[in-house]
């Protein structure tokens, strides 16, 4: 086996994503500027000096250290979407955003001078004014972010993997002893910026310090940084396992306990965007990250990286450098790309808290931009990130998107301009418990973020499957809503049809077709503000049937599932997608394959990360993808669904 050791360049991404995920509370109102006025999105105060933002009526410019991202004209419904982990994923920068850019609908975050993150959209602008509606992220829930006042007491909102961020409620949560864990709330400390500490970790940082009772058992986890409404420390592993009580306390004040839940082991897994969910920091044995454009091979050994293998009680959690122990007494198994892979090591890195597992991709992996990866312990899954793979390494190509990663690492860094994207599908929707079919014609252009092609979120490659957990919906706007594409038809062998906008937020076209007759259908367009004409034609085939609706009504979810079916399109692929209620929200699945496999397996190590309960799933097959002339991203598709009830066990 090779070196365990990480190179320091690893250790930057991984201790900064450490430090990445922002407190967050409600900061929101309403708030018109006249010119060479500035608004504070942390206060909400308009004033002539000062302030995050500048309106000087020819450019929105972010003031101090504030930064811009522009999202472009999304319109009210993505608006109330936007959560607070997409609003700090956002790549933000000095650049102004021009006054032509700002028109009703259009959205923006900053991130603010206090360290904030806010979404902001426009309401109405003219040459004298701009006038906005904003929402800034303050800390967990309704709290406001600030210190204790002398003598008030700490509160304690939300406990999670520093990397997984799984939410309470859901079966695969838990903390596992050794891990980095952070914790939410308000008054948890001083206001001072966060400093992440390095050699020993203390146990008392800034008059903050915690202890955990489990089992009648106290132990007081190190510090890593703290701040007034979060806190970062790696549980000792002679913390027992079971449900236990958690306090902080600050400048002498201890807070009410709360609830800890302990478990033997609870990984999660880091990812690049530091949303736990995505594309996966992993690297090869000498410390060299993967991405887009630089695949990992078949049969190669890598390292991911993350935290929550269990406890090591040969390591005291607090000392860098921690002692590599191969901790095979704690089960575990990775999947990659669906296939089991041989764990050669899990256990620490050099880092206390922050842990290494060492695996070879399987050899008969199937090569993408976003093959799956989890892990498991006992009946505990991780969160699922994605690998690009590919058979020589280096530039990833993926079947399902029709692009290669040179392509997506392109549209990933475009920066503060959102990628002008596209999708045109005659679409067969069928309900089979009742509901009947519904056949249409839709076309729908937004403009969307450029990080959804860097991390691939509600996407994995043929083979894969992964999941997005409670607290992570922004991703599923899809393409809705944002742009122009003036007037549009579709020409099929029923005859043609304009397509009518839907709703306010413009960028949404459909159309109900009297039947889906194989045969080839013209998407045609006069061309609009933002998008140009266009003719394009889509080849419909004969629809795919599922061969065993009937056997997926109950599944066990320790056994997995197989959906089977007929008649896929030829180069196509099939979506296999389903729902699950939780106490902290509905978890969704996806899962994709080759419609010529005529088969997918939803494996228990992806469905053990749904409550049990009963939901929707939905099988989609879709043709090979084509484009849109003169678009950066889009996608052309026929596609056929069933949505049928199922109960999970």
């Amino acid at each position: 086996m090779s070196t365990r050791y990480p190179k320091s360049g690893v250790a930057v991404v991984f201790l900064a994503i450490a430090l990445s995920a922002t407190s967050w509370a409600d900061q929101s109102g309403n708030a018109t500027l006249s010119a060479a006025t500035s608004l504070n999105l942390d206060t909400g105060e308009v004033s002539a000096a000062g302030g995050d933002i500048l309106w000087n009526e020819t450019s929105l410019t972010p003031q101090g250290r504030a930064g811009l991202y522009n999202l472009g004209k999304s319109g009210s419904r993505v608006f109330k979407l936007i959560p607070a982990r997409y609003a700090s994923a956002a790549p933000y920068s000095a650049a102004p955003i021009p006054a032509a850019a700002l028109v009703a609908g259009a959205i923006f975050g900053v991130h603010t001078n206090g360290g904030h993150y806010a979404k902001v959209m426009v309401i109405a602008s003219s040459s004298a004014s701009l006038s906005v509606q904003y929402r800034t992220f303050i800390a967990p829930g309704p709290m406001a972010s600030k210190p204790a006042a002398a003598g008030s007491a700490p509160v304690i909102a939300q406990l999670q993997n520093n990397y997984s961020l799984l939410q309470p409620g859901v079966p695969n949560y838990g903390i596992a002893p050794g891990s980095l864990f952070i914790i939410y709330g308000t008054g948890l400390s001083s206001s001072a910026p966060p400093k992440l500490q390095s050699g020993v970790l203390p146990t008392k940082l800034n008059q903050t310090s915690i202890s955990v009772t489990v089992n009648g058992v106290a132990t007081t986890p190190a510090l890593y940084y703290t701040s007034a409404n979060q806190l970062a420390a790696v549980l000792p592993s002679a913390t027992p396992v079971g449900d236990g009580t958690i306090i902080v306390t600050y400048n002498g004040t201890a807070s009410a306990p709360a609830p800890i839940q302990v478990v033997p082991s609870a990984v999660g897994l880091d990812t690049g965007y530091g949303t736990g969910t995505g594309s996966g920091i992993a690297s090869d044995a000498k410390g060299n990250v993967f991405g887009l454009t630089r695949s990992a091979m078949p049969g190669e050994e890598i390292v991911l990286w993350g935290s929550g293998v269990g406890a090591d009680t040969a390591n005291d959690d607090r000392t860098y450098p921690q002692k590599q122990d191969n901790l095979t007494n704690i089960p575990m198994q990775v999947y990659i790309g669906g296939i089991s892979a041989n764990v050669l090591y899990r256990g620490r890195s050099q880092y206390p808290g922050v842990d290494q597992i060492n695996v070879a991709i399987p050899a008969n992996v199937t090569p993408g931009c976003y093959v799956s990866v989890v892990a498991q312990s006992g009946s505990i899954v991780s969160n699922t990130v994605t690998l690009a793979v590919h058979p020589t390494g280096g530039i990833c190509s993926d079947t399902g998107l029709g692009l290669n990663g040179t392509d997506l690492q392109k549209l990933a860094s475009t920066g503060n301009t959102p990628v002008n994207s596209g999708l045109l599908t005659v679409a067969q929707l069928n309900y089979p418990a009742g509901g009947g079919a519904s056949i249409l014609a839709v076309a729908g252009f937004s403009p969307l973020d450029s990080s959804l092609f860097g991390a691939g979120y509600s996407y994995v490659s043929q083979g894969s499957c992964s999941l997005t957990a409670p607290g992570f919906n922004f991703k599923h706007v899809g393409l809705t809503g944002g742009l122009d594409a003036g007037t549009i038809k579709v020409s099929g062998p029923g005859g043609s049809q304009n397509l009518m906008e839907q709703g306010p937020e413009g960028g949404l076209y459909a159309a109900q077709l009297p039947a889906l007759t194989p045969g080839t259908y013209t998407f045609s367009s006069t061309g609009g503000a933002d998008v140009k004409a266009f003719n394009v034609p889509l080849n419909v085939p004969a629809p795919f049937t599922v061969t065993n609706l009937a056997a997926l009504a109950t599944i066990t979810r320790s056994q997995g599932a197989t959906v089977t079916w007929s008649d896929g399109p030829p180069n196509g692929d099939v979506l296999v997608t389903g729902l699950s209620g939780s106490p902290a929200g509905s978890v969704a699945f996806y899962c994709y394959a080759p419609s010529s496999a005529g088969r997918l397996t939803i494996p228990p190590h992806v469905l053990l990360a749904l409550p049990p309960t009963s939901d929707k799933m939905t099988i989609m097959s879709f043709t090979a993808p084509q484009t849109i002339p003169d678009m950066s991203f889009s996608l052309v598709t026929a596609e056929v669904s069933f949505t049928i009830p199922y109960t999970l066990k």
